[in-house]
This record gives structure tokens, C-alpha cells and sequence, in this order.
């Protein structure tokens, strides 16, 4: 199916408000289990990071739409924006995950002998699906500049479609009618008005 750019804009629209919806909603449900913030506290400190890859995950389908719709609009600035994003959130969950570890093991000494162990299953989810989403991120934030930089130049918002190649041959080729052209036409109504004048039996030599 064919969509004009109006069309392809106006499906935009609608799937960025849709993503940019589903990531507020999955963030305001994490800061309502976690609040109020208790930095200081190991326990909190675990539940929150345990949680915060639970919320990352439910932001995953949103970014494949906002994905969808630079890509219909052929926004590059958008495109690169999302890349620096991806890998900047891939390195900070990279991050959050090895803090996260040190405190499960802190905590993880204290806790009884009998809760040990759920505690394991859980923290252990939690820092598999941090590390799939941080490793995410990280891929899709390089596999994306990989796409940008094979692609040349891409049309943004409110541009108009450029690529190098073409810049390359509209240097230096500026088309100028041939000479011979020209006299072609100068010899076609010199023998017009030869034949207007009656010396027909008169040639150019052009």
C-alpha cells in the first residue's frame, strides 16, 4: 500500500502519542510503587531496581512504534536522537544492573535462611531481563547509526530529500546549449529569410 506523505505523517502522529502514551503510563506505575523515595535504604534501593526493569519492559513496544514512525516519515534527526537515547539508557541499566547485584548480595546476608531463596529467583529475574533490555538498547542504538550512515542523507522534517551522489553530479555540470545547436538554429532562419528575399539559390556556409 502506497501512502502519500500526508498520510504517512498523520499515522505518525498517531503512533508517537500513542508510544509517548504507554511510556508515561508504565513510568507513573513504577513511581507509585516505589514512592516516596528512600535512596538510603538498601531495601528500598533493591525493590526499586528490581522493579525498574519490569517498567523498562513495558516500554519496549512503545519505542518499536516511535521506530515505525520516523522511519514512515523519514526523519533523520529523529532517528539520531533515538540512537544516542538507546545507548545511553543501554549503558545506564548496564550500570544500574551491577549496583543492583551489590545490593542483593548485602541484602541477600541478611535476610533468614528460609526466604533466601525466593529472594534469589526473583533478584535473578530481574537481572536477566535488565540485562536483555540494557543489551537491547545497546544494539539497537548501534545497529541504528549503522543504518543511518549506509543510508546517506535522509529526509527531515520540513526538508527535502538530498543524497551525496547527486551533489556530486551537480557540480561542474552545468548544461549549456551546444554550439552546434545554435547554429543549427541561426542557419534555419538565415535560409527563411533568404527564401522571404527571393535568393533561394544563395547557401551558408555555417
Amino acid at each position: 500500500m502506497n501512502l502519500s506523505t500526508t498520510q504517512r505523517r498523520m499515522l505518525g502522529s498517531v503512533l508517537y502519542f500513542a508510544a509517548v502514551t504507554l511510556i508515561i503510563n508504565a513510568f507513573a506505575l513504577l513511581v507509585i510503587k516505589v514512592w516516596p523515595f528512600k535512596l538510603g535504604e538498601l531495601n528500598w534501593r533493591v525493590g526499586a531496581a528490581g522493579l525498574f526493569p519490569e517498567a523498562m519492559l513495558a516500554t519496549v513496544l512503545p519505542q518499536v512504534l516511535i521506530y515505525t514512525a520516523a522511519f514512515l516519515n523519514e526523519d533523520r534527526r529523529l532517528l539520531a536522537v533515538l540512537r544516542w537515547a538507546s545507548l545511553v539508557v543501554g549503558i545506564l541499566l548496564f550500570g544500574l544492573l551491577a549496583f543492583f547485584a551489590l545490593d542483593s548480595v548485602q541484602i541477600r546476608a541478611a535476610l533468614p535462611q528460609n526466604v533466601k531463596a525466593n529472594f534469589m529467583k526473583v533478584a535473578l529475574q530481574a537481572a536477566l531481563i535488565g540485562t536483555f533490555l540494557a543489551a537491547l538498547h545497546v544494539w539497537v542504538g548501534v545497529t541504528l547509526g549503522k543504518v543511518l550512515k549506509s543510508q546517506g542523507t535522509v529526509r527531515v522534517a520540513g526538508g527535502s530529500k538530498e543524497s551525496s551522489q547527486d551533489g556530486m553530479l551537480m557540480v561542474g555540470s552545468s548544461r549549456e546549449p551546444s554550439r552546434p545547436a545554435l547554429r543549427s538554429v541561426d542557419a534555419d532562419g538565415a535560409k527563411k529569410e533568404l527564401k522571404k528575399e527571393g535568393t533561394s539559390g544563395l547557401t551558408l556556409d555555417m
